[in-house]
């Protein structure tokens, strides 16, 4: 993968990554969580590489220097959007299967109503649609990382009130992560811009979007996931007229960033299909 830099539209430089270009083949766009850097989509690269050419991007501004504030209106979700448009218009194609995991799930889903014509199609990996108002959509993990951001994000005192819980108690029932998934917290101007971000993620209607995408979509769950249940992409998956859904048993949240995962098998077997099917 061969990491590159590229202006957004309103003046930020945006991190992207890019497999070597092999033409004739189809393009995945990789979605990746808010906060965590290019390097964490290696195993997706090695995994779809010999099949695919694959991109992917960091979210704006989280990971910058310390020095860099926040600009007004900075992480609305159109913005993430027409960062996905910068990025994608470097590619020699004109369409992409979307992968969107996490809250990249949810970037997915505005992308798919913001820009249709960039998306043939759709795959939705342990979204993260911030149902905070069901109690079957969400879990323990995500009310208390909502309560944790939402108190970070109202003034400089409480983040740091936030930022030095955070340091003393990581989640223990998050175990098992991936080096590198707990970026976000680790700085605290990272942790500062990725409250600020987190707000203004989760004033979206996800499920009111999900009701707009006409694109055939699979989304994909695991019972062991403690950070966005399979409750919540049952739901999704029943606003979206073309979709189906996958619900691994043994899955956790991780396993997309895991070298050869069952996540990532399913959607390879499901994209064969698809391929056949269009033969």
């Amino acid at each position: 993968m061969q990491e590159k830099k590229i202006q957004s539209h309103d003046g930020f430089e945006l991190n992207y990554a890019v497999s070597e270009s092999q033409p004739g083949k189809p393009w995945i766009a990789l979605i990746i969580p808010f906060g965590l850097k290019l390097s964490m989509a290696k195993h997706f690269f090695d995994f779809f590489g010999p099949g695919y050419n694959v991109i992917t991007w960091e979210t704006r501004s989280i990971l910058d220097s310390e020095d860099r504030g926040v600009t007004e209106n900075e992480f609305d979700i159109e913005n993430h959007i027409l960062d996905l448009r910068t990025i994608l218009t470097e590619c020699p194609v004109k369409k992409f299967i979307m992968v969107g995991y996490c809250s990249g799930a949810g970037l997915a889903l505005a992308a798919a109503n913001r820009f249709p014509q960039l998306i043939d199609d759709l795959i939705l990996v342990h979204g993260e649609y911030t149902m905070l108002n069901d109690a079957a959509c969400t879990t323990q993990f995500a009310m208390e990382i909502d309560s944790l951001l939402s108190l970070a994000a109202s003034d400089e005192e409480h983040l740091k009130l936030v930022f030095e819980k955070i340091k003393s108690q990581r989640f223990e029932e998050s175990a098992n992560r991936p080096d590198g998934i707990d970026l976000p917290f680790t700085e605290l101007a990272y942790l500062r811009r990725y409250a600020a971000n987190y707000l203004a993620y989760k004033d979206v209607n996800f499920e009111k979007l999900a009701r707009f995408v006409a694109h055939k979509t699979l989304l994909i769950s695991g019972e062991r996931d403690v950070q966005a249940n399979a409750t919540s992409t049952e739901k999704i998956h029943e606003l979206m007229p073309n979709s189906e859904v996958y619900i691994d048993p043994e899955a956790d949240h991780y396993g997309i960033l895991r070298e050869d995962s069952s996540v990532m098998v399913t959607i390879w077997n499901y994209l064969c299909v698809e391929k056949s099917n269009a033969a």
